[in-house]
């Protein structure tokens, strides 16, 4: 019987209000650089499917793997053209971007899952290949609380699919695996990296209203 149901973040929870490209280039402004967002977007593309994983460690990573992002900016900028003298400086700015107020919200549908699944009292977490920025952006959202639970990948030192990561909700838990409903958007990262551990798993496309799925699996 699932007596906990835990979400992914960005793609499942939360997603961006703006491409990436479009705040690249806004953050490039602030130091007096003019940078083609289409530009931006298209490189960022590309980075984020070629750029590999964070390396695992034993525990959680001292720089929250920031390093991991700045390499993302780095050749997001190098693919798009440019070479910024004020990288570091610029890096920082971005950084700190994702995290403001309004760069992300709450799928349409998330709302109204929550509070049903908490009304079958059902408990909730978060399993996310994130760091701890995601803490600010579910706290602006005003769902931080709702989750007993938020298991963050640097914070672990695993990312999904790895099973550490799922195997760490399960012990925070204190339930079995197979007492867990994971749901994602991704079928690699979520889908099979949750079964694997034991999970059961929800693959979801807010496009076709899946999330109610969800619901239906824990009548």
């Amino acid at each position: 019987m699932i007596q906990v149901v835990t979400f992914d973040a960005a793609g499942t929870l939360i997603r961006l209000t703006r491409p990436p490209g479009v705040t690249y280039a806004e953050c490039a402004g602030a130091f007096g650089y003019r940078l083609d967002s289409g530009r931006l977007q298209k490189a960022f593309r590309s980075t984020w499917r070629s750029l590999d994983a964070p390396a695992e460690s034993s525990g959680p990573k001292p720089d929250d793997d920031r390093g991991w992002w700045k390499e993302l900016v780095r050749q997001t900028l190098l693919k798009a053209g440019y070479d910024l003298e004020l990288f570091d400086d610029y890096f920082e700015h971005v950084y700190a971007a994702f995290e403001q107020v309004g760069v992300w919200e709450l799928f349409p549908d998330i709302p109204e899952v929550l509070a049903e699944l908490r009304g079958r009292g059902i408990r909730l977490g978060v399993i996310s290949n994130f760091d701890r920025r995601l803490y600010t952006v579910l706290r602006h959202l005003d769902v931080l609380t709702a989750f007993e639970c938020v298991v963050i990948s640097s914070e672990i030192g695993a990312s999904k699919p790895s099973g550490r990561i799922f195997m760490e909700a399960a012990r925070r838990f204190g339930v079995q695996p197979a007492e867990i409903l994971h749901v994602g958007d991704d079928a690699e990262l979520d889908a099979k990296g949750a079964l694997a551990a034991g999970f059961k798993s929800c693959l979801i496309n807010h496009e076709s209203d899946r999330m109610k799925i969800v619901l239906n699996l824990i009548r």
